[in-house]
């Protein structure tokens, strides 16, 4: 992803990758047709890009560094995240996980200098900031 060493560790459980990813990177609704008025383009405008993962953080991030990791089993996928960061670092948060099938890795170029403090959140299990190993 990037040479900042650091990867903030998210778990959570959905039901499909396209649910997922649908949560965790940003999109768009359909833009109105050419007989909508200039108040519904401009209100289609303010509520787009739609990005629960952002909304839930409460955070500015760039999507261009985290990671959705979406595995249809009932744990998310170690093996991907032994590829990023150290064993003993995966063996503490696998411990920590009950109920998942996702990680969401964000790396720390996403939100640049800030040192925020994210927090576990209604979808989001968060598993704390890791040095990345690779």
């Amino acid at each position: 992803m990037s040479d900042n060493p650091y990867i903030h560790v998210f778990t959570a459980h959905f039901a499909t990758n396209d649910e997922a990813s649908t949560f965790g990177h940003p999109h768009w609704e359909p833009e109105p047709g050419q007989d909508a008025s200039d108040e519904e383009y401009s209100a289609w405008e303010d509520r787009n890009p739609i990005w629960p993962l952002k909304s839930e953080l409460g955070c500015s991030i760039d999507s261009d560094f985290i990671e959705i990791v979406w595995k249809s089993d009932q744990e998310p996928d170690w093996d991907y995240l032994l590829s990023r960061l150290d064993l003993k670092q995966v063996e503490v948060i696998r411990r920590q996980t009950e109920t998942a099938n996702t990680l969401v890795l964000i790396d720390q170029t996403a939100i640049g200098d800030e040192r925020l403090e994210f927090q576990s959140t209604a979808r989001l299990n968060y598993h704390g900031r890791h040095e990345a190993s690779r």
